[in-house]
């Protein structure tokens, strides 16, 4: 059972999809993994591209490149917001996330830290964060802000805005864990940013 535990833990540490499915792998083998349905379930959704399911994708990443979007543009949307939101929040099951277990609820959580460390990883790139026009490039101190704020707006701040804070709460949960791994002045930075931002709206 630890080594099942133990297997489990690389699989949500692992961000490659390739090496994520020989885990997978590894623990329907195994036939212990309690969860492995969902898990499946999950990456299945998650990888594939309905239009063209030769290709690999991400769409779990890709909210976190799109939720940022959809909340600048949510004064622009405000008809058009809920049913995005309902469309996206489908796609990420969180529907109604009350109908999942709570270990299925862990289970989705843990998958979206996943992304969110995926989406944060290209946070520190030298095309991260660019300015004028994408000309300049940011400095350190310039990604950090522009990645808290991307955290705050795919979460907290869509939620707000859409008033869909029960239902998002596990994505929001999942991507303020991790950016408070992701920098260690996170919790003071995000903080700023929350007083800022719901201040201003």
């Amino acid at each position: 059972m630890n080594d099942i535990r133990e297997r489990v833990t690389a699989y949500y540490d692992t961000l490659d999809p390739t090496d994520r499915l020989e885990i997978l792998q590894e623990l329907e083998a195994s036939r212990e993994d309690p969860l492995l349905g969902f898990r499946k379930t999950l990456y299945q959704e998650r990888y594939t591209d309905p239009k063209h399911p030769e290709r690999q994708v991400d769409q779990y990443l890709w909210k976190c490149v799109y939720f940022p979007g959809l909340y600048k543009r949510r004064r622009m949307l405000r008809r058009a917001l809920a049913h995005e939101m309902n469309k996206a929040l489908e796609e990420l099951h969180l529907s109604n996330p009350e109908r999942l277990s709570e270990a299925e609820q862990e289970a989705l959580y843990l998958e979206f830290r996943n992304a969110a460390r995926r989406y944060l990883g290209t946070c520190r790139g030298d095309r991260y964060g660019r300015t004028m026009l994408g000309l300049r490039r940011a400095d350190d101190e310039q990604k950090r802000e522009k990645a808290c704020e991307d955290i705050w707006s795919m979460g907290r701040g869509l939620a707000l805005a859409a008033g869909e804070e029960r239902r998002m709460r596990l994505w929001c949960s999942a991507l303020y864990d991790e950016w408070l791994d992701f920098d260690p002045e996170a919790e003071v930075l995000y903080r700023k940013m929350c007083q800022y931002k719901e201040r201003k709206s």
